[in-house]
């Protein structure tokens, strides 16, 4: 008689877990990090930053030097990224006279807190390009981070730690799709 066969050993599923765990948490905190090193600094000296459509730009504007958006009549995309509800969520934006007149939730609504495409955006995001360049030239900020295309007359982008000592206060501003309407 042959010596019974012993059954495949079943895999034990915690030890697995706990593998996969161990080797995707680095991974996933790198993802989600800040970038510190990367992100959180001031664009002095980059030539991404240097705006040219403004009446009279210094040659490599930092925090605090960023010309203002001269229409006062246009739409664009404004995408807000933070620790909030609606973050993440493109928002159209009508601007009228310098003054914001309407801020719709996007067709494109991939952000959090329930929001409806085409539902009136939430106040806090009621904002000009304007008020994003002045975002940019917080010099009392900790750090800002601002994408503005040479030739351009606005940013593509802005990012703003306002203190170091304080987590989660960090705010992106996305600007897209500007169309002059005036």
């Amino acid at each position: 008689m042959e010596p019974a066969r012993r059954p495949p050993r079943p895999s034990d599923m915690r030890s697995i877990a706990l593998t996969a765990a161990a080797l995707l948490l680095p991974l996933s905190l790198a993802a989600c990090s800040s970038g510190d090193d990367d992100v959180a600094t001031d664009p002095a000296g980059t030539p991404s930053a240097t705006p040219t459509a403004s009446p009279s730009p210094t040659a490599a504007p930092t925090v605090g030097t960023y010309p203002p958006f001269e229409p006062t009549d246009y739409t664009f995309e404004l995408t807000v990224s933070c620790f909030c509800m609606g973050a993440g969520v493109p928002i159209e934006v009508t601007v009228a006279d310098a003054e914001v007149v309407g801020a719709v939730y996007g067709l494109a609504d991939g952000g959090r807190g329930g929001t409806e495409a085409g539902e009136e955006a939430d106040q806090a995001f009621w904002l000009t390009i304007n008020d994003v360049i002045d975002k940019a030239n917080d010099t009392d900020a900790a750090s800002v981070q601002v994408e503005w295309p040479a030739g351009q007359d606005h940013p593509d982008s802005v990012y703003v730690d306002g203190s170091e000592q304080i987590a989660d206060d960090e705010v992106g501003y996305t600007v897209a799709d500007v169309q002059v309407t005036g």
